[in-house]
């Protein structure tokens, strides 16, 4: 099983758009792994399988990118998964790959290492960050390498 680095940042951007918190009884709103697999079908219109967002969700989870309740068999088989929160480590890593342009730098560089983690990415947007910040034609030169 091949983790799909378009299906981890798609499916935090709909964890983060759909995601409350309930004030009144100060408590997080869950949204089932059945409701993301359904919404993301429908919303990317069949880009990634029920098996890419199940991966996902189960790999954000393993690096501590979202919280909720959870409750696995002894051979992985998740038969609870209500997702209530983007940790903080997940949001920090969700503004790292926001903007299309340093996602694809981000995916590009991956490519050209030839392995794609979680952490991974996590490191290399960092690093495109990074060096955006002390050159401001760092993703065009990553732009046109690509061309």
């Amino acid at each position: 099983m091949r983790l799909n680095p378009d299906c981890v940042r798609d499916t935090l951007l709909y964890l983060e758009e759909q995601l409350a918190i309930n004030c009144k009884d100060n408590t997080f709103e869950f949204i089932t792994l059945s409701q993301v697999t359904e919404c993301m079908l429908i919303k990317y219109k069949n880009k990634y399988t029920e098996e890419d967002i199940w991966y996902t969700i189960y790999n954000l989870r393993q690096v501590h990118f979202i919280e909720g309740k959870f409750n696995d068999t002894g051979n992985h088989k998740m038969i609870l998964c209500n997702i209530e929160n983007i940790t903080w480590n997940g949001h920090q890593f969700l503004e790292t790959i926001r903007p299309n342009t340093i996602w694809e730098a981000v995916k590009n560089k991956a490519k050209q290492i030839g392995g794609i983690s979680i952490s991974g990415l996590s490191i290399i947007s960092s690093s495109v960050i990074q060096g955006l910040a002390s050159n401001p034609d760092f993703i065009q030169s990553i732009v046109d390498k690509m061309k």
